[in-house]
């Protein structure tokens, strides 16, 4: 049994911990059976509630005690319900969601707040988010802003995650780095 976890915190039938992500699994699980079902609007309820919960979930910035990474609640949440959107020819929603998963991403990579395992993890699911964005616009005519726009973004992000975890490195004297104050 795993020792952080209190005895309110254990599932009553298996008795291991629930870890953090449990409803937006629960919440996944639910949406993937009403869509394979031919549910699609029960489907897209639930996926509008995982979605609810992946952005609860990341603005924790907490990465521990979830079965699933932070960046891939996130990743999937908003494609799965892109998915839907696209495959009722609702291109701006498509859009707005893949945008929203390589937005929050981005941003918390960038974010010399969010702790160092989870802005490499960001960066790590970024490829996948940058993907499917990619793949979106590709279908689209001259898109704004560009994919080049999202691939500078994501050099700047992974430039600024290398040189955090370099100074992770360095974190018994942070003034070894004479080019920058960056102390994370």
């Amino acid at each position: 049994m795993n020792t952080r976890a209190l005895p309110e915190d254990l599932s009553p039938v298996t008795a291991i911990p629930i870890l953090r992500d449990h409803r937006w699994l629960e919440l996944t699980s639910a949406a993937n059976q009403a869509f394979k079902d031919g549910a699609v609007e029960p489907a897209r309820r639930l996926y509008t509630r995982a979605v609810e919960e992946a952005e609860r979930l990341f603005e924790t910035r907490n990465p521990k005690d979830t079965a699933v990474p932070l960046p891939a609640i996130m990743n999937i949440a908003c494609h799965n319900l892109a998915q839907l959107a696209a495959q009722d020819g609702n291109e701006p929603e498509c859009r707005r969601l893949l945008i929203l998963a390589f937005d929050r991403l981005i941003n918390a990579a960038r974010q010399p707040s969010t702790p160092i395992e989870l802005r490499i993890a960001c960066v790590q699911h970024l490829k996948y988010t940058l993907s499917e964005l990619a793949g979106h616009l590709a279908q689209q005519f001259e898109p704004e802003p560009s994919v080049e726009h999202y691939t500078d973004r994501l050099r700047e992000a992974v430039a600024a995650v290398s040189h955090a975890a370099a100074h992770v490195g360095q974190a018994d004297d942070p003034r070894r780095c004479g080019h920058c104050r960056l102390t994370n």
